[in-house]
């Protein structure tokens, strides 16, 4: 799990404050749903939906095993992506990755292996990796269905995080990318707008968009802020072995020090449904 440093600390303690205590919790989840819809400003069938498919509070156990199954598992840059990786290589039969330099081809060429070894029957796969809502066009495409998942981050420390990392020695292009961002402010001015919710939905024009897509094509939505609880129900939810937890860290000590407000508010800005996902799933984990 990506180190806190004391700013992110602050920052998640800020959340957990508007957040309801678990002993105070709503227990009748219809009424829940009813209160998040109104709060979150959707309709309430639609948000019920969301919940029962995606709270770990309410998906039953093994709702979505299978003998012989693919997990698209869409990495989102600095959301604990090398903690999740070596765990899902513990519980699944197979994980498959994505080259980041070839991302559409080795793509094609890990589902074109996966789908041929699950129409035998033998094994449960995970395909993990920088992609995003184009490639799982492939599936689409050929009328495949799709069991996909994704772990998100309160998008002001994932941007932040994002930034430190690609400055430092562990990027490849490090030199290249501090030559065009030397500053975080620089980088933080042409971030594109909901890069989350970009990646794992593409163009999104409404939040009720957002839930309904998620419902359609994911049965798996996780948080950082909550890494353990969420890798638990995963395997509970999917009917997989017990997860490890492994935690990976490059932290940097750069990010200790909090980032001016106005560039926080400006992050915010250009995160509008990121935001409101990743506060809607801190709630239901919240619960959990």
């Amino acid at each position: 799990m990506p180190l806190r440093c004391d700013w992110i600390t602050q920052r998640m303690r800020s959340i957990d404050r508007v957040r309801p205590a678990a002993s105070e919790a709503v227990t009748d989840m219809t009424q829940d749903s009813r209160a998040l819809a109104e709060e979150f400003d959707v309709p309430h069938a639609l948000m019920e939906r969301f919940v029962n498919r995606f709270s770990p509070k309410l998906v039953a156990p093994d709702s979505f095993r299978a003998d012989a199954d693919t997990m698209l598992f869409v990495h989102i840059p600095k959301t604990a992506g090398m903690s999740v990786g070596r765990s899902f290589q513990e519980t699944f039969d197979i994980f498959r990755g994505v080259h980041w330099q070839d991302v559409v081809k080795s793509f094609r060429n890990q589902t074109r292996e996966a789908i041929y070894l699950q129409s035998q029957g033998r094994a449960r796969q995970v395909i993990m990796g920088h992609y995003g809502w184009p490639e799982l066009q492939v599936w689409r495409n050929h009328e495949m269905p799709m069991k996909c998942g994704t772990i998100l981050r309160d998008p002001v420390a994932r941007t932040i995080s994002n930034y430190h990392y690609n400055c430092s020695a562990a990027h490849p292009d490090n030199e290249g990318f501090r030559n065009r961002f030397p500053t975080l402010d620089a980088y933080v001015q042409q971030i594109p707008y909901d890069v989350q919710v970009t990646q794992a939905l593409g163009m999104v024009c409404s939040f009720e968009n957002v839930l309904t897509k998620l419902i359609n094509h994911y049965t798996f939505l996780g948080v950082t802020e909550h890494l353990s609880a969420s890798l638990a129900h995963l395997a509970r939810s999917h009917g997989l072995p017990k997860p490890q937890e492994f935690r990976e860290n490059i932290g940097k000590a750069s990010e200790d020090e909090a980032p001016p407000a106005d560039l926080i508010k400006h992050i915010e800005a250009r995160c509008h449904n990121d935001r409101k996902l990743h506060s809607l799933l801190m709630r239901l984990y919240a619960t959990n």
